[in-house]
Parts: C-alpha cells; structure tokens; sequence
C-alpha cells in the first residue's frame, strides 16, 4: 500500500491512500483522484502498481511534469520520498512500511519420554543395560576428631633445638628464589560504553531548515524526527543554538525554544514556553500556541545578539536567499536592545566617576 500527499501551491495538504493496481488521476467523474484545477479535462496520468513498486504514466501528451525537480519520462518507476511536481501541484511519495517477519524457531524437538510396556504372558523379559560408568576417583581421608574422653598425645618443644634452628636459617631476602611466584590473572578488558539508542521516532526528511543567520548561517538542517525540536540544551534539541555567528555565548535561546511536528495534514511549530517567544513571518507564536507552516515561511528567534532567521523548505529546494517580506520591526527585541544600551551607559558613567 502507498500514501501520496498532494501539495497545492506548497500549503493544502491531502493525502490519497492506493493499495489497488492502477490509479486515474485527473478531471472527470472516471477518475480515482479528483484535481481542484480549472482547465483541467480528462487522466493526467496514471498510477500503477508493478513488483518494482509503483509507476506513473503520462496520459495527457501536453502535461509537463518532474520528479525531484529533473524533467521526468512518459513512464517512470517512484522511490520513497520522491516529489512529482506538476501544475501547481506536488504528489509526495511514501510507502507503507512492511510487517516485520516472523521467525519460527529451528531448535530440535525435545525427545518424547517412553512408557515401558508390561510384560505379558510369553514375552521374555528384555536384558536390562547396564552402563559403564567411571569408576569414582576416592576422596582424601579426612582426620576424624577424637572421641570424647580418649587421652590427647602430649607435644613435646625442644626450646635449645628451635633456638639452634633459627640461627642456621638465612633470612628471607637471601633464599632461593627459583620457585615462582604464582601468576594473578588479569582482569577481563572493560567493555566500550555502547552509545544509547536515540528514543524520538525517525520519519523520513521531506523539509529542510534553511539558516539565514546566526551560529549556522548558510547551512540546511533535515527534520528527520517526529518532533524536531530547536534550542539551547544539547542532550534536548535536535538543532542546537548555543552561540552567535561570533562565536559568543547565546544565552536568550531557551533550552527548549520551540518544536516543529510532522503530521499527516502538515507541519506545526509550537513554541514551548520560550523566554523571548517564536515568530513566524513576523507574528508573534504564544506559549503553548500551535502554529500551520509551509514551505518559505520565515522562522524567526529575536535575540540581543542578532535576531536568527530560518526558512522552510522542501528538501532539495534549499533557498538561503535574503528575506523578501517586509514588516515593522520586532517590538520586544527593541525594548531589550534599549536596556541594554542604558546599562552600557550607566556602567560607564560609573568607571569615569
């Protein structure tokens, strides 16, 4: 069974579920796909399921589609996580994943336990087996005590001979050494810490997030998890902003600033209790708040340092060119920008005092 999220103008989300063998998509009431474009008359083209996995065919000779961005053929083969873009559509691939086999167990069966027959009239008794055992090695002879009342042997010490003994007997640093000393074993090697598996679920990367500004301007990050999450604390975040683009400190990021996560309708961002709040084309996200985003939508954290600046995109349709819409200036990131300045002054009024 395959999934296809159908993208219009990169922000309606719906997904069509196929798990037969051939699939009409384009206008029409014979269609298994519906298309919401005027102009549109007739199969676009066709889905079609082969044992390679699933085909599309072009029907309407005039259509021009591609897949990945590349120009595609009139019958191409779909991967996992291709993107066929066509009009102002864009059809995602995802396939379902497999069950998981089933291992039997090859072990041998256990031996059934055999009842003996009695023994009837006319049937010889059979010969018992005797079986060779080893013979028992014997046990040393253990000193048994006394019995009570019996006479103790009576040990006589000779004071003049252990005397006589310890003179003769040459101190311990000049014995003969010849005898070995026993060996100790060596304990076993410790064993290398084995890294602890990671428990955020791994979805495949549709998105990327372009970096503007900041600690990593000019670099793209997939979101790979089912909750991408961006801040300050390393062990927590999956995008990690601790610095600025000069290598200072960030300490406005919050440790955990906000999250972005993958559903079937879409991306959210949630901003989660942040201390200097989200943005999104310059609207300010609430505490708690979920917020729908698209592709070339503008993510911003406001920071005294310089405010970091994030744009979504598909991935393989990385764009890290400059910001295009215009908006007021970021009130909150003013206020703390003018604190900061009247702290400055106040500091160096005081050393020239």
């Amino acid at each position: 069974m395959a999934k296809f999220i159908v993208l219009k103008n990169g922000m309606d989300h719906k997904v069509f579920n196929f798990d037969g063998n051939i699939a009409r998509v384009g206008s029409g009431s014979t269609v298994d796909f519906q298309l919401e474009t005027a102009g549109i008359e007739g199969d676009l083209f066709f889905i079609a399921k082969t044992p390679s996995g699933y085909e599309i065919e072009r029907r309407a000779s005039d259509l021009a589609f591609t897949i990945n961005g590349a120009a595609a053929s009139d019958r191409t083969l779909l991967n996992e996580g291709d993107k066929v873009g066509f009009l102002d559509y864009i059809m995602i691939v995802k396939y379902q994943q497999q069950e998981q086999p089933i291992f039997v167990s090859t072990a041998p069966p256990e031996p059934e336990a055999v009842t003996p027959k009695p023994i009837g009239q006319g049937t010889a008794p059979a010969a018992p087996i005797v079986e060779s055992k080893p013979e028992p090695t014997p046990a040393p002879e253990t000193p048994r005590p006394a019995p009570k009342g019996a006479a103790r042997a009576t040990m006589i010490i000779d004071s003049q001979a252990l005397a006589q003994q310890a003179r003769t007997t040459p101190p311990p640093e000049n014995r003969d050494r010849s005898v070995a000393a026993p060996v100790r074993p060596e304990p076993p090697a410790a064993r290398p810490e084995q890294p602890k598996a990671s428990k955020k679920q791994k979805i495949t990367s549709v998105y990327t997030l372009c970096m503007l500004t900041g600690q990593h301007k000019g670099r793209a990050f997939e979101i790979d998890t089912q909750e991408f999450v961006i801040g300050r604390e390393r062990a927590l975040c999956d995008l990690v902003i601790d610095h600025d683009e000069h290598g200072q400190p960030e300490m406005a990021v919050s440790r955990e600033h906000c999250a972005i996560t993958s559903t079937d309708e879409g991306l959210y961002l949630t901003d989660k209790r942040s201390q200097l709040r989200t943005y999104i084309n310059r609207k300010i996200i609430e505490p708690g708040q979920r917020e729908f985003i698209a592709p070339e939508d503008i993510i911003s954290i406001p920071a005294p340092t310089g405010e970091v600046f994030v744009r979504l995109c598909f991935r393989g349709q990385e764009n890290f060119a400059p910001m295009s819409f215009a908006g007021p200036i970021n009130p909150r990131l003013i206020a703390i920008m003018a604190a900061v300045i009247v702290i400055l002054i106040i500091a160096l009024y005081l050393m020239l005092r």
